[in-house]
């Protein structure tokens, strides 16, 4: 037992300190001060702790939606590559990717660079259809209209933010369509993933005689 605790221990000395090294390295390589890699950026910026709150709240479901997916697509290997898995692999991608995109903002940081963000959101894009042609295969034993939910709160939300509107309010209808198309979304992978587990699991069951 102890040895098993001093191993645990020297694991969680190596991961500290290659932490360390790699804050050691942004800080005199790159001028990047640790105190900014490890700190909330409101605390840093000394905002209100509800700013971009939203946002948040969408990266969070955004996850969870991804997690549930790959989770159950992981748990059912055993069921070969079926039309419910490859829905699960093409949603899981994709919210995943939109994700990590909203939490680390990296479309718009590729935007910056001169190319047009319609450009930045191809494989976006070309996971979404990938989910939607997925997902058709399977829409009679799905909740289709959630995803149908999700991809036109989505639409809603790309036309608002494309469209040359400068008026009062429209960056929250933007943001209130795309909040509520990751609700969808993510209400429609954990669905089906609870729907592929239960198949699954009940496929998996010893016979008994």
């Amino acid at each position: 037992m102890a040895s098993v605790r001093s191993r645990n221990d020297h694991r969680r000395h190596l991961r500290f300190r290659r932490h360390s090294r790699s804050l050691v390295v942004a800080d005199r390589v790159f001028g990047i001060d640790y105190y900014d890699l490890v700190r909330d950026p409101n605390a840093i910026a000394r905002n209100p702790g509800y700013f971009g709150i939203v946002s948040n709240v969408g990266v969070i479901f955004w996850i969870v939606g991804a997690a549930a997916a790959f989770q159950a697509f992981a748990a059912t290997a055993a069921a070969g590559a079926t039309p419910l898995r490859r829905t699960l692999l093409a949603g899981g991608l994709f919210a995943a990717l939109m994700g990590i995109d909203d939490f680390l903002m990296l479309h718009e940081a590729v935007a910056t660079t001169g190319i047009p963000e319609e450009v930045v959101l191809v494989p976006h894009m070309m996971l979404l259809c990938a989910l939607c042609y997925c997902a058709y295969t399977v829409r009679a034993a799905t909740p289709r209209l959630l995803l149908v939910g999700s991809v036109l709160s989505m639409g809603l939300s790309f036309a608002a933010d494309m469209a040359p509107i400068h008026v009062g309010g429209a960056t929250f209808v933007e943001e209130a369509f795309k909040l509520v198309g990751i609700l969808f979304l993510s209400t429609y992978l954990i669905t089906i993933s609870h729907q592929a587990l239960r198949h699954g699991g009940a496929s998996q069951r010893p016979v008994i005689a």
